[in-house]
Order: C-alpha cells, then sequence, then structure tokens
C-alpha cells in the first residue's frame, strides 16, 4: 500500500472512481471502532480485529516500503502482536504502570482501492498520550489494508506513518 494525494473521494489508479465493496459507513465504523478499543485500552477486543496472517508495521522513515530492509518503530506479526497484548495487560508490566491514557482524533477514511473482498482505507490521525504528568502527540496516516473473512471485514495489514517519527520516541509500547 502506499500514501496516495487527498482525493475528494475515492479513486482507483486510473483516476476514476472506485467501486465499493462495502458501504462507506460500515468502512468508517470498523476503522473508528479499533481507535475506541486502543483508546479504551481493550487490546484483546483490538486484537479480534485481525487476521490470522496480520501485520502491523510503523516504518522508522518517510517512504519505507520493505519492513524486512529498513529500520521500523513496530514490525509485529500476529504471534508478536499476541505477545504485545498479553505483555501489556501483565501487571509487572512496569513500564506502563500506571498505564497511559490515549485518545485517538480521525478523519474520514478514505477508500484507496477496493475489490470483492478486499479494500484499502487510508484515515489521517491525531494521537494524544497522557502519563505520569507527561504529554506527548503523534500525528500521521494510518493505511490499513482490510479483507472480508466469513462475511466480516478484517485488519489484514496496518501500517502507520507518523509525521514525527524522527522526534525522540522513549518507550512506544502501545499500540498507536
Amino acid at each position: 500500500m502506499t500514501m496516495a494525494t487527498s482525493p475528494a473521494a475515492p479513486r482507483a489508479a486510473s483516476g476514476g472512481p472506485v467501486r465499493l465493496s462495502a458501504a462507506p459507513a460500515d468502512v468508517a465504523a470498523l476503522i473508528m471502532h479499533e481507535a475506541d478499543l486502543l483508546d479504551e485500552r481493550a487490546l484483546e477486543a483490538w486484537l479480534a480485529l485481525f487476521t490470522r496472517d496480520a501485520l502491523y508495521w510503523v516504518p522508522a522513515d518517510h517512504g519505507d516500503s520493505d519492513p524486512l530492509r529498513r529500520i521500523s518503530l513496530f514490525y509485529d506479526d500476529r504471534s508478536i502482536m499476541e505477545d504485545r497484548v498479553w505483555r501489556l495487560g501483565h501487571p509487572k508490566m512496569f513500564s506502563q504502570n500506571p498505564p497511559a491514557r490515549q485518545v485517538r482524533v480521525l478523519s474520514a477514511p478514505m477508500v484507496e482501492a477496493s475489490g470483492a473482498d478486499t479494500m484499502s482505507v487510508r484515515t489521517k490521525f491525531v494521537m494524544f498520550e497522557h502519563r505520569l504528568r507527561e504529554q506527548r502527540t503523534f500525528g500521521g496516516v494510518y493505511l490499513h489494508e482490510l479483507v472480508r473473512q466469513q462475511q466480516e471485514w478484517m485488519i489484514r495489514r496496518k501500517v502507520v506513518h507518523l509525521v514525527n517519527r524522527d522526534t525522540v520516541l522513549w518507550n512506544i509500547g502501545v499500540p498507536i
């Protein structure tokens, strides 16, 4: 998936309109629901939104397209995501004691490409985090690759392009 410019309406690679295989409201609801689950630290429910072959990637540099050859802030497959969720819920996770409080503000999700059972969606975001009198702000673009499995849309791949990725980012343990 690549970031595209901000079209007024969903566009195919040819520049024409994208034929949606799901209602835009359904896609927006899924993306907003994911953000709500992260804000509420409902990490088990958040993990359930992802497919078994899921990837979650936060590249360290703008324009990175190969997570296997470049540095990443996160590059988690489903197994690592499960481990991260387990660790974040463990009572001895001192780096998150007390837990960070977060809230995300999202733009309207834009469908970049759509097929019968797949969809690529781009959403701009700002995330505010507060922990131990410290406040941090992250901003950027979410790229979600959605796939329909058993009549439900699920997240197969999530890429987070941070605008402030080149600043000091201490202890990012909670998914962005």
